[in-house]
């Protein structure tokens, strides 16, 4: 419960600090970004053995620019993974999502996958928005981007914030994948 609750309040202060507009990347495969973000946790993995299903926060913004990278075959909410896995009649394995385990569990019966989700560190002035993607049979955090939150000068917005982690994980993305060409 207490990780849909962070990734609803993360998504609740996405939508409030930003316009959120879902673009297509550019010619270059890459958000128009005006800075670069931080890249925190950069771990080689095969990525193209989990391309066929992403897991995302419930967030239009965040499933739409995920969807524009055009690497992942599927892209679902938790809710949405929920509903495949009691069509599927997986409930006595997998009776929930709200905790790792859970998490864990839905990749091990249901499919393997990679989970994007967002977190955040600091406090105050001293603030930053993460990107982490994490390979759900594992629990291993693969990838983790960040940016800071300058609410004073500069804002937080898609330029500043969101299009530097989605950059980041492009990038992530073409050097862990052998057949991702953008």
């Amino acid at each position: 419960m207490r990780r849909y609750l962070t990734v609803g309040l993360a998504s609740v202060w996405l939508i409030a600090c930003s316009s959120q507009k879902v673009v297509e990347v550019d010619s270059t495969g890459h958000y128009p970004a005006r800075k670069p973000a931080t890249v925190v946790l950069n771990k080689p993995f095969d990525l193209d053995s989990r391309r066929d299903l992403i897991v995302v926060p419930p967030n239009d913004f965040l499933k739409g620019e995920i969807a524009n990278i055009h690497y992942f075959n599927t892209i679902i909410t938790p809710e949405e993974l929920q509903k495949a896995i009691v069509m599927n009649g997986l409930t006595d394995k997998v009776p929930t999502l709200t905790d790792l385990i859970g998490i864990n569990n839905a990749a091990k019966y249901y499919k393997p996958f990679v989970w994007f989700h967002t977190k955040s560190r600091g406090a105050g002035a001293d603030r930053y928005s993460q990107f982490v993607l994490t390979d759900a049979v594992t629990l291993d955090d693969l990838f983790i981007a960040e940016t800071h939150l300058d609410f004073m000068w500069t804002g937080v917005n898609d330029q500043y914030n969101w299009y530097p982690m989605f950059n980041a994980l492009i990038d992530y993305i073409r050097a862990n994948s052998k057949i991702y060409s953008k």
